[in-house]
Formats: C-alpha cells, structure tokens, sequence
C-alpha cells in the first residue's frame, strides 16, 4: 500500500484561508471544507476502514464503545490508502501552523463507527477543558473529520458556541448535567457530512451522535486529531513515554520509512512492529467511560 499521495488533490470550494476557518472554530467550534477531496478517496476510505473495523471487532480491546451499536478505534494509518492526503491536505496544514505554530502534531488517527439502530449519544466534549482555554481562551487542538460516505442518516449533531462554555458543572469536567438536555436540543445543528468533504472542529464544543434507523447502513469517518506542542497529548506522553494513553499514531518502522520528511516532522507516533506485515492486533486504549453501552455516565 502506499502510504502518500494516492489521489489527486481537488480545489475545495469557498474561502478557506487560515484565517477565516480559525475564526470560525474560535467563534462557533466548528467549520466545513467542501470539495476537498476526490470521491473516490473517500470510497477507498470506506472500503479500507470497513475491513480495519472488523479485523478491530474480532480482538479483545480492539475497540472502544461509544454508546449502543457504536464503536470508535485507532486503525492503523498504513492500512488506510490515501489517509496521509488528508493530513498534507493545504488546508489542513496551514490552518494547523496558523493556530499551532510550525510545530504542530499529528498525535490521533481514530474513527468512529455507528451501526445500524445506534441510539443517540449523551451531550459531551471530548475531554476537560485545558488551562489554555480556561484562562487564555487559547484553543490547543482540533479534529479534522472525513466521512466515507454521504451521511442521510444518523448526522453529527452539535451546539456551536460552546466550546467556550467553562463547564464547571460539567460531570467529569465533559458531560453537562442531565437538566440541561432539553435545552441543549433545541439549541442543536445538524451536520450531514458528505463524501469528499472535510470539517475541522473543538472537541470542546458540545457534540454527540445521533440514532439512526434500524435499516441505516453502517458510516464511517476517519479522525486526525492535531494539536499545539503545549497541549496535554504531547506533554502527557514526553512526561512518560511508557505511558500507552497519551494518543500518538502507531505505526510500522517500514511505513515510517517511506514518510516524506514534511509528515515526518509532525508525527507523535510510536513504532510497534517492523513491517506492516507484522503490526499487533488492534487494541484502543482509551474510552470514554460515559459513552459506554449503557449510556450512563461513571
């Protein structure tokens, strides 16, 4: 497989400069890149993470419940054709040095997957709210979203604006209180993601999936996750490199080797096999305990 570059770059449409999609992230969380790749990257995308998926299934601690019938895990990134053009995509590496500076990493390749009669997720923000943001206003990651297919189902739904909600009386410093549903319904967008398309968002601003019909067909994205040198993915995992929950991409020494030095240098990653033939089964080794099959929050 390779690795780089599978398929040509398309011109996205509308006004994507650094600028103006850092804005819109600081003011509503959330922002779309429309056109920016081939459809048929995306169709490779679903084909490669449908097979990823459930080879991941068929181990224990492959996967990680995010709520009934949905599932997130880490592939790896060599079995992805075409995953790295998403990285190097132009506008995701200028938007990623605009807010992050030249140093900016790559630390997550992850995806999340409902099936079929999945049930609408909890109101939640990817983790606490870092001192950062807190005291600074300072927004230290984003994650870059591609859909394997045109969503009409089952959309990612989300509250813009609230990634900058303190949430003190947030459960887990994540999950707003219970009372609060009702409100935070009918303040939602939804987010019919498209083949080929893109968004980029705060795992801060309140999000969750919602259900989908019995007859839905399974949907796929793909998530790279990137932040600032100073954000607590890459301070967690220089503090204790053994430490296997700080997020970092795993990978082949092989499929590291035929990197370009430009990816190279923005990768948190860890090599955990020689060739690609030899990577470990899946495991993902964080979960979020308030999204597991009860629903519940711990």
């Amino acid at each position: 497989m390779t690795d780089v570059q599978t398929s040509p770059m398309v011109q996205p449409t509308g006004d994507h400069e650094p600028e103006v999609l850092s804005r819109e992230l600081y003011e509503r969380g959330i922002t779309v890149v429309r056109g920016a790749l081939p459809r048929e990257w995306a169709a490779a995308l679903d084909e490669d993470l449908a097979r990823e998926f459930s080879l991941a299934l068929r181990t224990p601690g492959g996967v990680a419940p995010r709520g009934w019938n949905r599932f997130y895990f880490e592939p790896y990134a060599e079995k992805l054709l075409g995953i790295w053009d998403l990285a190097l995509h132009p506008v995701v590496t200028a938007l990623s040095e605009h807010m992050f500076g030249p140093d900016w990493q790559i630390v997550e390749l992850g995806s999340d997957i409902p099936l079929p009669g999945a049930e609408n997720q909890p109101w939640h923000r990817d983790f606490a709210m870092p001192r950062a943001t807190r005291e600074e206003g300072r927004l230290t990651s984003i994650a870059v979203n591609a859909s394997a297919v045109d969503v009409v189902d089952g959309p990612f739904q989300g509250i813009p604006g609230t990634q900058m909600d303190p949430g003190d009386d947030f459960e887990g410093a994540m999950f707003p209180p219970d009372e609060r549903t009702a409100e935070l319904d009918e303040r939602l967008q939804s987010f019919f993601a498209k083949a080929g398309n893109f968004s980029v968002r705060s795992g801060l601003m309140l999000h969750r999936g919602s259900a989908m019909g019995i007859g839905s067909r399974m949907r796929q994205v793909a998530i790279l996750g990137i932040v600032s040198t100073d954000d607590r993915a890459i301070v967690d995992r220089l503090a204790d490199p053994s430490d296997p929950y700080p997020p970092r991409i795993r990978m082949s020494q092989e499929a590291y080797d035929r990197l370009p030095a430009e990816l190279r240098e923005h990768l948190s990653h860890e090599i955990v096999a020689e060739t690609t033939d030899t990577l470990p089964p899946y495991r993902t080794e964080h979960s979020f305990e308030g999204l597991k099959m009860d629903q519940r929050k711990s």
